[in-house]
């Protein structure tokens, strides 16, 4: 008798087996790529009375663009193997339903690569905040989704052709690549930007420019409050990134005596070290580089240790001032600390950062700063 419940809820289990919601793969349409931009200030007016309400009296505030993927034809090749559609909506759910009823294939976004959002869509708050509470909660979204900000219109970006590849998407993930690689941006994943505008009401996302038929990344466009607040130009992103303990590598240049030298970096190492000296906040930061030069002017024949060694302190005297003139720029004209300064220390020099958390940004503003770089060539020429 003890075992029957048993018996009957292995019964259920072998009659009720399967998935009530399972779509087969080639039902789905795949999303690559989506791209989102403002046509409208606002949404549907405000009605004082109840009376029937249609999807067809909801205003078009979104054009949203989705890239999707026809598997058949990227098999074999084929120019067709991946389209674009797009809807005018007041909602991205909204949109999901006008492009669905025009499609034989329900969109599925598990494989989403990028999205882009125009910056008339992250100077309105309210589209804004909408759309990114669309993302957090969907649970089809991939969190790893690279996401960037694009200056200019939308639909001019999803008609490039772009010269090595047939798909948009993958062209943009490539050029997002190489950028990234060398520095020239700062690669944000969705589950991170969300993670920082819930954490702090700060975050930042790369920006695209359209360049006739082909696109550049670079650039960071800075969120605060739920939109747009600045941009960042490229000239401080390396530091920016070395400060936020997020650069990977990438070339640095330096003149010495009338040569310019290219330094590529290979590693990297910081530490900081903060105190509250008198009511206010300070900040001891000491760097470490090491790379090798690319230089074929130079040979292991014709330069000794002193031409090193003075190569060495003019590239931690050229990083040093730019990491003080980065720190100024974001003082001064940003007002608001994006350098990971507040985060860092409040895990590490947390009874500091107790006495300023109410005010952070005023008092990184008045903060003091001291920076230490030391540079290391450890070979030179790119290849041992």
């Amino acid at each position: 008798m003890k075992r029957l419940p048993l018996v009957f809820v292995l019964i259920l289990s072998l009659l009720f087996q399967g998935c009530w919601d399972k779509v087969e793969i080639d039902e789905r349409a795949f999303v690559g790529g989506i791209f989102i931009d403002a046509v409208g200030e606002e949404g549907s007016k405000e009605s004082k009375e109840v009376k029937p309400f249609y999807e067809e009296d909801m205003d078009g505030t979104l054009k949203v663009i989705f890239t999707l993927a026809n598997p058949g034809e990227v098999l074999k090749g084929g120019e067709k193997g991946y389209v674009t559609v797009e809807a005018e909506a007041e909602t991205i759910p909204d949109a999901i339903r006008k492009i669905g009823i025009r499609l034989n294939r329900t969109p599925f976004f598990a494989h989403t690569k990028v999205v882009v959002l125009s910056d008339k869509v992250l100077k309105n708050e309210r589209i804004f905040k909408e759309i990114i509470d669309f993302l957090e909660r969907d649970p089809d979204i991939n969190a790893s989704v690279n996401i960037m900000m694009l200056e200019g219109d939308i639909e001019k970006l999803t008609k490039i052709k772009p010269k090595l590849d047939i798909y948009l998407v993958t062209y943009i993930q490539g050029v997002f690549r190489n950028a990234s690689n060398l520095s020239y941006i700062v690669p944000v994943k969705l589950l991170d930007f969300i993670s920082n505008l819930n954490s702090g009401n700060k975050a930042i996302m790369p920006v695209i420019t359209i360049k006739e038929d082909e696109i550049e990344i670079k650039n960071i466009a800075l969120i605060k409050d739920n939109k747009l607040y600045k941009q960042v130009d490229e000239k401080y992103l390396r530091a920016f990134q070395f400060l936020n303990d997020k650069l990977k590598g990438g070339r640095k240049f330096v003149n010495y005596k009338g040569i310019d030298i290219s330094y590529f970096i290979q590693d990297n190492y910081r530490d900081i070290y903060v105190e509250d000296d008198n009511g206010k906040l300070k900040f001891t930061i000491k760097a470490e580089l090491e790379g090798y030069l690319e230089n074929e002017s130079f040979s292991k024949e014709d330069i000794d240790k002193k031409i090193l060694d003075d190569i060495e302190s003019i590239l931690s005297k050229s990083f040093e001032l730019e990491m003080m003139e980065t720190i100024k720029y974001f003082q001064d004209d940003i007002e608001a600390d994006y350098l990971g300064l507040e985060d860092y220390t409040r895990k590490n020099y947390y009874k500091v950062y107790k006495k300023y958390k109410d005010n952070w940004d005023e008092a990184f503003k008045e903060a003091e700063f001291r920076v230490e770089v030391k540079a290391f060539i450890r070979r030179i020429g790119s290849k041992r």
